[in-house]
C-alpha cells in the first residue's frame, strides 16, 4: 500500500488528483486542503506518519504553503512531489535549501508528454541558427489560472535561453505588443498568455524562420495526465536518495537526445 498525503486537495489539481487516486488500487490518500496549510493539518500529518502510514507528500497547494510543508517533510524525513507553480527564484532556492535531507521531485508540469516536448524544444533551440530563427511562446489556460506566464511556459523560455547562451532576464518579453515597435529584436523570447473560460491547458513554441516555421504544441484535454505523472513520480521518488529531481530524471532522459 502506498500512502500519499495530498496538499492542496481542495484546489483544482489537488481535487482532480484525489479523484484519480480513488480509482487506483493499492493507494491510500490523505487530503490536506488548507491554503496556507493550517496547524491542524500538521497534527494530522504527524499522527499518520507516526503510525507508519505516510510514504510521500504530493503538493499542489501554493508557494507559501509549500515552504511550510517542505520544512515538515525535511524534519520528518518524508519525500515530496511538488507540482505547485508560481514560485519566485528566491522561493525555489529556499526550497532546495530546506529539502536537501530528503528526495524531492519538483516539476511545474506533471505531464510526461510535456516533459518530452521540453526536450524536443531544447534540441530545436540548440541546432537551429540562433541569429535567423525567432522564437515565440503561446500558452492558454482557463480563466481561473492564477499566475502568468505559466510555470510551464517559463520552463520553455529557460530551455531556449540556456541552449542559445542568452540571459533569460535580458531576452524574455511577456507583455502585449502595441504601437510602432520597430523590427523584432533577434535576441528575444516572447511569451503570450491567454486566459479565458474553460480553455484547455495548451503550450506552443514557434520557431519562425524565413520561408518556413516549426511549431511544437502540447495540449491537455483533462487533468488525468498530470495525475498519472504525479502518481508515477510518487512511486519513483520514494526509492531515490536525497536530492532534487524532475520528471526527466525519472524517465531517464539525458539533457539532449543526441
Amino acid at each position: 500500500m502506498l500512502h500519499i498525503a495530498v496538499a492542496g486537495a481542495s484546489g483544482r489539481m489537488g481535487s482532480a488528483f484525489m479523484d484519480f487516486l480513488e480509482k487506483i488500487e493499492g493507494v491510500e490518500a490523505l487530503p490536506i486542503a488548507a491554503h496556507p496549510v493550517a496547524d491542524e493539518n500538521f497534527t494530522q500529518l504527524e499522527a499518520v506518519a507516526g503510525r507508519g502510514g505516510l510514504d510521500v507528500v504530493v503538493d499542489f497547494s501554493s508557494p507559501d504553503a509549500t515552504l511550510r510543508l517542505a520544512e515538515w517533510a525535511a524534519t520528518n524525513q518524508k519525500p515530496m512531489v511538488i507540482g505547485t507553480t508560481g514560485f519566485t527564484a528566491e522561493q525555489l532556492d529556499k526550497l532546495a535549501e530546506i529539502l536537501y535531507p530528503v528526495p524531492v521531485l519538483l516539476s511545474p508540469n506533471m505531464s510526461l508528454m510535456m516533459n518530452l516536448a521540453w526536450r524536443m524544444m531544447g534540441n530545436a533551440a540548440k541546432v537551429l541558427p540562433h541569429d535567423t530563427i525567432d522564437i515565440e511562446i503561446v500558452e492558454k489556460h482557463h480563466r481561473n489560472k492564477r499566475n502568468a506566464p505559466s510555470g510551464t511556459a517559463l520552463i520553455m523560455a529557460q530551455i531556449v535561453a540556456e541552449k542559445r547562451g542568452w540571459s533569460l532576464a535580458e531576452s524574455l518579453r511577456h507583455n502585449s505588443r502595441w504601437g510602432l515597435l520597430g523590427e523584432r529584436p533577434r535576441k528575444e523570447i516572447a511569451i503570450s498568455s491567454i486566459r479565458g473560460g474553460s480553455l484547455n491547458s495548451e503550450h506552443t513554441i514557434i520557431f519562425a524562420g524565413s520561408g518556413e516555421s516549426l511549431e511544437v504544441t502540447h495540449s491537455c484535454q483533462t487533468l488525468e495526465p498530470f495525475s498519472k505523472g504525479a502518481l508515477r513520480g510518487s512511486r519513483w521518488i520514494i526509492r531515490q536518495p536525497s536530492g532534487v529531481y524532475d520528471l526527466l530524471d525519472m524517465m531517464g532522459l539525458p539533457e539532449v537526445l543526441f
